[in-house]
């Protein structure tokens, strides 16, 4: 019996063609359907030679987490605008 490395068990860096496609409402073979969801939507992907949309696991996890959205919106952003140029 050949033994099995522990990472053998461990996801990707990328989430698959088919977790990107279930996140999205797609066929798994559907790449503009995804590429354009994914931009609309502001996530941060790259295509690879294939034409195949890769989102990291890491942002997606963040993302559905609410962590990448925390990130964001830092406190040191000025949330609201300055009106004191409107004082006279």
């Amino acid at each position: 019996m050949a033994a099995t490395s522990p990472l053998c068990d461990l996801p990707g860096r990328y989430l698959t063609r088919g977790e990107l496609a279930k996140l999205i409402g797609c066929q798994p073979r559907s790449l503009g359907c995804m590429k354009r969801w994914l931009e609309r939507n502001g996530w941060p992907h790259v295509v690879n030679i294939s034409g195949v949309p890769m989102v990291s696991r890491d942002y997606h996890d963040a993302r559905m987490n609410g962590a990448a959205l925390l990130q964001a919106c830092s406190p040191d952003k000025q949330l609201e605008p300055d009106f004191s140029a409107l004082e006279s």
